[in-house]
């Protein structure tokens, strides 16, 4: 055999075991990667099917919706790993000091395979004066079944590991949607509150099986607002009025504060900002209003295909009947 094709193979065989040993290592890289639960998107009440979590003989737990960072912690080999909603935390990504107090707590006071989940109340936009920079647990989620505890649990391991409790308003049957709605608005911790968040922990969403909690949030707060309709061209108006609807002051405002919390922006950011957050908050408040307003979009959609369609019907109908 020629020497040259000697040479080929043996770059070759060299090359597939480089391959193999750096297959090797990145799968002993994933190994060691923790897998990150995101807590669940929370739903605006209104949105399709969201009716069916308040339903007549429901149990509802009705929990004031707290205006600061979404986070977790767990204890994973006797070491407790913290998260902000998006990312794990370390001690130069503390999300404003939330990574530094989980480290002050007891990892053998923890249960492996419980996710602890709750606001860590810095400034957004409300004032919650000294009850600020601390945590108040609102939801455990059990991993091996894949389910959040009922409000019982939460409140047992609130109380059990001395942690602040996020407030509850209301726990019972559903009354009425009268009788949610007039929680809207209060606040345990401060003057006035963001909104409220539905729980019935016994739903599942139809589309993925999932347990599905809902808000509702104070006009305010309100990342959905009503405009009034515009004469635009035909082609842009659908688009341009989804737009002018979820486009809202109340949703950027909402983005910048996670900005803040993720260290992206200082806390008294102004108009010097404006690079930084026009690169950072386009595609988070495109994702955002993707998230949670879509199916508005899509019912807009399919109501003007219905219009439509009669049309092109007749149309294809009038064409056969010509030959």
């Amino acid at each position: 055999m020629p020497s040259t094709m000697l040479r080929n193979i043996d770059t070759t065989l060299n090359m597939v075991k480089l391959i193999n040993l750096l297959n090797i290592n990145i799968n002993k890289l994933l190994k060691g990667v923790k897998e990150m639960k995101k807590y669940m998107k929370v739903i605006r009440h209104g949105r399709a099917g969201t009716h069916e979590t308040l339903q007549p003989g429901a149990q509802i737990t009705i929990m004031e919706k707290l205006d600061g960072a979404n986070a977790s912690f767990k204890v994973e080999d006797g070491k407790i790993l913290a998260f902000s909603r998006n990312n794990q935390l370390d001690e130069h990504n503390g999300l404003r000091g939330f990574y530094q107090w989980t480290q002050t707590l007891d990892p053998s006071s923890l249960e492996e395979g419980i996710i602890y989940y709750g606001e860590w109340l810095v400034k957004h936009k409300l004032d919650y004066g000294e009850n600020e920079n601390q945590f108040y647990l609102f939801d455990i989620y059990i991993e091996s079944l894949d389910k959040y505890s009922p409000i019982s649990v939460v409140e047992t391991a609130a109380t059990r590991l001395g942690l602040n409790m996020c407030p509850v308003f209301y726990t019972g049957e559903f009354q009425s949607l009268e009788h949610v709605l007039s929680f809207v608005g209060k606040s345990k911790l401060g003057n006035v509150g963001e909104g409220i968040v539905v729980k019935n922990y016994l739903f599942e969403a139809k589309r993925n099986g999932e347990q599905q909690f809902t808000k509702i949030v104070s006009d305010e707060f309100a990342e959905v607002q009503q405009v009034k309709k515009q004469r635009v061209a035909p082609t842009n108006g659908l688009i341009d009025e989804f737009i002018n609807t979820n486009l809202t002051k109340a949703r950027v405002e909402k983005i910048l504060h996670k900005l803040v919390d993720e260290g992206i922006l200082e806390q008294d950011y102004d108009v010097t900002d404006m690079g930084t957050i026009l690169k950072n908050a386009g595609t988070r408040v495109f994702d955002d209003i993707i998230e949670e307003e879509l199916d508005t979009l899509l019912k807009h959609v399919k109501g003007k295909i219905g219009k439509k369609l009669p049309v092109v019907v007749k149309e294809v109908l009038s064409a056969k009947e010509m030959f």
